[in-house]
């Protein structure tokens, strides 16, 4: 099989821990090709997606994970699973991607879907399933935000529109609202504000699923002298287990996942309460092989193989 992967460029990739190359790994193992673009590298021929590819031998060679066999152009068609792995934001670019790889035929599995991709908003999404999540209001206007927050005891705020735990912050009543109009860029940007659940201080929880089902756990935890638990910001994942609650959670969103085609997905839980659905680019596959001692990147790509042999 060809499997193609739209990233960030791979001079950035860190492989003892980045998810993207931990499949990219599995693929190459398992006998697969393995190509690698960056979305400035799609193009439309007419109806027909194109892209300037780097075929890659893949290595556990962390000093030199990827070498670089052939550099050609080609048709994405050709390809029997591409992957949409580049980091967020979800800006502009990243949107008309998705466009592109519409006119992409049947036969060439895109993870995950880009309609999904792109209707989805990862802060957003968990609002759908609204008896699972904190109490929220989004409001750009800081009156509204204030008035929410006198119903908590704390509440914190985040973008959006924002990733890897930038922009986020705590408020509580009484305290100088200029963060609010700071974080609402004087009220033309809207804002997420949910009450504080204190069991963020023990961790939030990145419970990793494919095709629907979870295949397991980890647990982030905040740096010392830190708030906030995302890896991004010095946070450390620890080993973790699947609670009922949780397993509600992935139950209640399987049917979901399923009709939006999301195949690979990272959702994040706070004390039982569902905080984020993400879609773009979830991480902690790595973490997770390290704690259960399962190789769960080359389970993904069998999944992969068996879909194409049933199709």
């Amino acid at each position: 099989m060809k499997f193609a992967f739209i990233m960030d460029p791979l001079e950035g990739v860190k492989p003892w821990k980045d998810t993207s190359y931990f499949l990219m790994l599995a693929a190459a193992q398992r006998g697969h090709q393995v190509a690698y673009l960056d979305q400035r590298d799609l193009y439309l021929l007419h109806d027909q997606l194109m892209a300037r590819v780097k075929w890659l031998k893949v290595t556990e060679d962390h000093a030199g994970p990827f070498e670089v066999v052939d550099q050609v152009t080609v048709s994405m068609a050709e390809m029997d699973v591409i992957w949409i792995r580049t980091d967020p934001p979800f800006d502009r670019r990243y949107f008309y991607t998705t466009l592109f790889l519409d006119f992409l035929p049947d036969s060439v599995r895109v993870i995950n879907r880009p309609r999904g991709v792109r209707d989805w908003n990862e802060k957003l999404g968990a609002i759908h399933f609204p008896e699972l999540t904190p109490d929220t209001c989004v409001s750009n206007r800081i009156e509204q935000i204030i008035e929410f927050a006198s119903r908590h005891e704390r509440i914190t705020v985040k973008p959006v529109d924002g990733y890897g735990g930038k922009g986020i912050f705590f408020f509580s009543t009484g305290e100088d609202t200029a963060v609010l109009d700071e974080a609402t860029h004087q009220g033309a940007h809207w804002v997420i504000a949910q009450e504080y659940l204190p069991a963020a201080k023990e961790g939030d929880k990145r419970i990793l699923m494919v095709d629907g089902e979870p295949i397991g756990a980890i647990l982030r935890v905040h740096a010392e002298g830190q708030e906030l638990n995302n890896m991004d910001l010095g946070g450390k994942p620890i080993p973790s287990e699947l609670d009922e609650s949780d397993r509600a959670i992935c139950a209640a969103l399987k049917p979901h996942l399923k009709e939006m085609e999301a195949f690979f997905v990272g959702i994040d839980v706070i004390g039982g309460k569902l905080i984020e659905i993400n879609v773009t680019s979830p991480t902690g596959l790595q973490e997770l092989c390290q704690f259960t001692g399962i190789d769960h990147h080359h389970e993904i790509i069998r999944k992969l193989e068996a879909g194409q042999a049933s199709g």
